[in-house]
């Protein structure tokens, strides 16, 4: 809350006294750039001009350019036979051709050819006023540089090179390389003195890149024959050694290769053939044997039995026997089974039944001898496969070996192989060396400098002139913790602004008429601090007056509610205008036909006394002895009736605080109250000296000036702490001298209407 013309003490919340700084918006910067656009204009003028005097003093360059094309699909053909495959853009390839071409052995071969180490463009001084400063300059650094130790001693370079190292060094300054988009395209530009010097050396780069890379790939691939040449030597001979190795092994392990492995492991897979035959052989006699043992103890004449000998003398048999045994049957049931010839047939049947017997014993004994031998192979068979397992156990260790040296037989073998074709392959690239670059746009002398660009230069000086302006006014708008507006004192320290007062100016209309009313010229000092202090009846319709006018309002409301006679005028140090608002304030009140008194308090410096009684004899310390004395004392001005009671010394006093504090000026004040409606007493400035605390309870009010963009917000602030008297009895801050352009830039939301209010 703010202490609205000290009526009310500050609350205890009040944002007086805090550090926190005052924001600074968006608006204010804004209104910065306006009051400061005359300097910001000037920054950009300098701009423009030191633009055009550059443009003016250098030399005029002009640029040539070729481009060339890395044409990467020849080497594929070469390489692939396929020159219609697609190639992707490899950025990090054409990159570092770039970076190539702005290598030192690209530039000293076109210095070497083109003669540039004799060029006075090259190694002798620039020329024009700017080159030469700068080329002074760069060797007065290295001078200094060499002189503190500072600078790489190249002591192996001879005093021969030094202009060609010169000459490169500039040469590479010149010369701009740069990739056209993602393509495989790269221009190369250089810039000279002489246009047709700039195309003959930017097409010499061109030349000395594209003979350089030739020369890198037949050096590339000589280089790489002669190591594929000695490496297969090497390769040759150690896989001759290999195979040596292989054969010896096997010679000294017993090891014989059948074309479809070894022959271990052939008569192993052989004879296990041979033994899966002899086992089933054996199953099946042994089966044979079983069934027909079987037999035996059976009928014999069972078709069963019979099908499954399967032997053509008992099948015949046994159909003799069943015929004989139909006859019998077929006697005996008409004859009866005792008739002769049925006893006859029965006993052929049974010579029929014996001849069977006999022949089944004879297929048994077979049977069983086929099992034997059966048998007696397969045993044959399982030692055999037990001996050559054996065999091929040893066989195998020495395989593991066998194969380690056939392994590396193989490998050097095919390292050969490879190699040679390698080696077979640089030959034929040696033979024929393509490159993959060509140009594809010759460099032609240009028609038109390149720099100094005049129109781009003198643009970018003025809008470096004009961020420089603007970049110096921000900074010290945002660094100055000032007070510039009637928001920012009130946010800023609590109390209200009581107005902005614009810079007093004298001018030779004001002169002219205090002429006119009699004053004579005298002292010129005492003649301007005059017309200063009483500026607002040389200007009552200006901006100044209405804002003292603004002052004596806020005075005059709160006399309604209290008595308000004896108003100090303070300010935080001298030179803020403190003196002038005193005498301004009083003359203005004053010349409304109200009893004002100026009482000039300030010991030290009497501003007052030499801007209104310059000449008196007597004033405040008669006073100060006699208060009843004062209408004698005191002088009064012809202009406005003001009474001015001067302060009259011959030195300074070094008890100044004592005297204002003390009952005599008590008496003074009180003297002054009954005589007058107003007493402006203009005191000391707060930091320096006490005189003002030392005499505020003396005073009913006051009225602090700051000067507008000058007094800092820390310096009111700790002046207004100094004295608590002083503060709860603060009428309000009036901001003074202000600047006029900016009040009318800062205040142009207003209109014109507003602005015409004022007479000037």
């Amino acid at each position: 809350m703010l202490t609205r013309n000290g009526s009310l003490p500050l609350p205890a919340e009040n944002a007086f006294g805090m550090d926190e700084p005052a924001s600074i918006g968006f608006g204010n910067l804004v209104n910065a750039l306006r009051r400061r656009w005359f300097f910001i204009m000037s920054c950009a003028v300098v701009g423009v001009a030191l633009a055009a005097v550059y443009v003016a003093l250098a030399t005029p360059m002009f640029t040539a350019t070729s481009s060339i094309l890395l044409d990467t699909r020849m080497n594929q053909f070469l390489q692939k036979q396929d020159i219609m495959s697609d190639v992707a853009v490899d950025s990090s390839f054409v990159d570092s051709q770039a970076e190539v071409l702005t290598s030192d052995s690209i530039a000293l071969t076109v210095v070497q050819k083109l003669g540039l180490a004799h060029d006075q463009e090259f190694v002798g001084p620039p020329k024009g006023a700017v080159g030469v400063l700068m080329w002074k300059a760069s060797k007065a650094i290295a001078g200094l540089k060499s002189a503190l130790g500072l600078s790489s001693d190249d002591s192996a370079a001879s005093a021969d090179d030094t202009p060609e190292r010169i000459a490169v060094e500039t040469f590479a300054k010149r010369l701009t390389i740069k990739r056209v988009g993602m393509t495989y395209v790269i221009d190369i530009a250089f810039a000279s003195e002489d246009p047709d010097k700039s195309a003959r050396i930017a097409n010499a780069v061109a030349d000395a890149y594209i003979a350089q890379g030739l020369d890198s790939k037949v050096d590339s691939t000589r280089r790489a024959a002669t190591w594929l040449q000695d490496r297969l030597k090497e390769l040759k001979t150690q896989a001759a050694q290999a195979d040596a190795a292989v054969q010896q092994f096997k010679s000294t392990s017993n090891i014989v290769d059948t074309g479809r492995g070894l022959m271990s492991q052939q008569q192993l897979a052989d004879l296990n053939s041979q033994l899966v035959v002899a086992k089933t052989a054996t199953a099946e006699a042994k089966a044979r044997l079983d069934r027909i043992q079987h037999v035996e103890g059976n009928s014999l004449l069972d078709g069963t039995v019979t099908d499954a000998l399967n032997n053509s003398v008992i099948t015949r048999l046994r159909a003799q026997y069943l015929d004989l045994s139909a006859q019998e049957a077929s006697l005996s049931q008409r004859l009866g089974p005792n008739h002769q010839a049925a006893v006859k047939l029965r006993d052929q049947m049974g010579e029929l039944r014996n001849s069977i017997a006999n022949e089944v014993q004879r297929i048994a004994a077979a049977y069983a001898s086929d099992y034997a031998i059966a048998v007696a192979r397969e045993k044959s068979l399982n030692d055999s496969m037990a001996g050559l397992v054996d065999e091929n156990d040893t066989s195998n260790i020495a395989q593991v070996k066998l194969r380690d040296l056939e392994s590396s037989a193989d490998t050097y073998r095919t390292l050969y192989d490879s190699y040679l074709q390698k080696f077979q392959e640089s030959i034929q690239q040696q033979s024929a060396p393509v490159t993959d670059t060509r140009i594809i746009t010759l460099a032609t002398p240009p028609l038109f400098k390149s720099s100094p660009k005049t129109l781009l230069f003198i643009a970018a000086g003025l809008m470096l002139g004009l961020f420089a302006g603007a970049g110096t006014t921000l900074a010290r708008e945002l660094t100055a913790d000032v007070f510039r507006s009637s928001d920012e004192v009130e946010r800023g320290t609590g109390f209200e602004c009581l107005g902005t007062a614009p810079a007093v100016k004298i001018t030779r209309k004001s002169r002219l008429r205090r002429l006119r009313d009699g004053q004579r010229w005298g002292d010129r000092r005492s003649l301007a601090a005059a017309t200063v202090c009483e500026n607002v009846l040389d200007e009552p319709f200006s901006r100044f007056s209405e804002a003292l006018r603004n002052v004596k309002v806020s005075i005059d409301g709160i006399r309604l509610t209290r008595d308000v006679r004896v108003i100090g005028i303070v300010s935080a140090i001298p030179g803020e205008g403190k003196t002038t608002i005193a005498g301004n304030l009083a003359s203005l009140v004053a010349s409304t036909g109200h009893r004002t008194l100026l009482i000039d308090a300030d010991l030290h410096r009497k501003a007052a006394t030499s801007a209104f009684a310059r000449d008196a004899g007597h004033g405040l310390l008669e006073a100060l002895a006699d208060p009843l004395r004062l209408a004698d004392l005191v002088q009064t001005r012809s202009n406005s009736g003001l009474d001015v009671l001067p302060c009259v010394t011959e030195k300074r006093p070094v008890n100044a605080a004592e005297i204002l504090g003390s009952a005599q000026m008590n008496r003074l004040l009180t003297e002054a109250r009954n005589v007058y409606d107003y007493v402006f007493v203009d005191f000391a400035a707060l930091m320096p000296v006490v005189d003002a605390k030392a005499a505020a309870h003396l005073v009913d009010g006051f009225v602090y000036v700051a000067e507008w963009g000058s007094s800092s917000r820390k310096l009111v602030l700790e002046a207004l702490s100094s004295s608590d008297v002083i503060r709860e009895r603060l009428i309000g801050i009036l901001l003074n001298r202000a600047e006029p352009s900016a009040l009318r830039q800062s205040e142009a939301y207003r209109g014109k209407a507003f602005q015409a209010y004022y007479a000037s």
